[in-house]
């Protein structure tokens, strides 16, 4: 999953999104015509635009103004766009381009994500090992490699940025084998090329940055308006009804028995 399909599935989400075909493009212009919006008041002003399809496919931007059939482009794309190429395009109402991206990036500096490392070689000689550059210390399980497979630890700790292992010599552990760490970590922001782990729940990341925006809202309108109020309210039904909080989807540390 890339930003660009966060935002789209946010934007479906929170306010209704169209889908349709470029009919004609006029690139020195930054304009696309699409036919099927004959008739339409220019309601996408200040929108966005995800590209499906085409050179310019996994691309989204902003949109300057609409009228009728003709969609004015903001945002120039490296890729360019043409005729038959599938687009979304949302609406502005509260929530611009950059709202969107900015809520996304919100959970995602908050979420912890499962991650590994496999820079450490196995000695049968080493209980000790300092930890990879990077790794945090939220270690959550340990393999240590076999001839042809790994095996999960019981018999390791995690401190002051080294592991100890205290069963270095009790199984036939490979010498030079690769022991991979299991940890937690937080994700970090994205930009649009970047990919979000397959480790983030998408119904999360939705919900939660659903929330961002409804709470956005009424700190910027006060909270005196009664509709960012109502959606902020459904908001955190929607995040009651899911009930799982990033952690949550994160395996538990490992039972081990660090000493005999």
């Amino acid at each position: 999953m890339k930003l660009f399909d966060a935002t789209l599935d946010l934007a479906s989400f929170a306010k209704g999104t169209e889908d349709y075909e470029i009919s004609a493009v006029d690139t020195e212009a930054n304009q696309i015509i699409c036919n099927d919006l004959s008739g339409r008041i220019a309601e996408f002003g200040g929108g966005t635009i995800w590209f499906r399809g085409g050179d310019s496919a996994l691309q989204f931007g902003r949109i300057k103004s609409s009228a009728a059939q003709t969609i004015d482009l903001l945002d120039t794309f490296p890729d360019g766009y043409a005729a038959g190429d599938l687009i979304t395009i949302g609406a502005w109402l509260e929530f611009d381009t950059q709202k969107l991206i900015n809520a996304v990036n919100s959970v995602l500096r908050l979420y912890k994500v499962l991650r590994f490392n496999s820079e450490l070689s196995f000695d049968r000689e080493t209980s000790v090992y300092d930890l990879p550059d990077g790794v945090s210390g939220d270690v959550r399980k340990v393999y240590l490699p076999l001839i042809d497979h790994e095996v999960l630890s019981h018999y390791w700790r995690v401190e002051d940025g080294k592991l100890y292992l205290y069963d270095n010599r009790r199984f036939r552990y490979l010498d030079g084998g690769t022991i991979r760490i299991a940890y937690a970590d937080y994700h970090g922001e994205v930009g649009k090329g970047d990919t979000i782990s397959d480790q983030v729940d998408r119904r999360y990341l939705r919900y939660m940055a659903w929330l961002y925006l409804c709470r956005n809202l009424i700190q910027t309108t006060h909270k005196d308006n009664l509709i960012a109020t109502d959606m902020y309210n459904e908001a955190k039904v929607y995040e009651r009804d899911y009930g799982e909080l990033p952690n949550k989807q994160l395996p538990p540390r490992t039972l081990t028995f660090p000493s005999w």
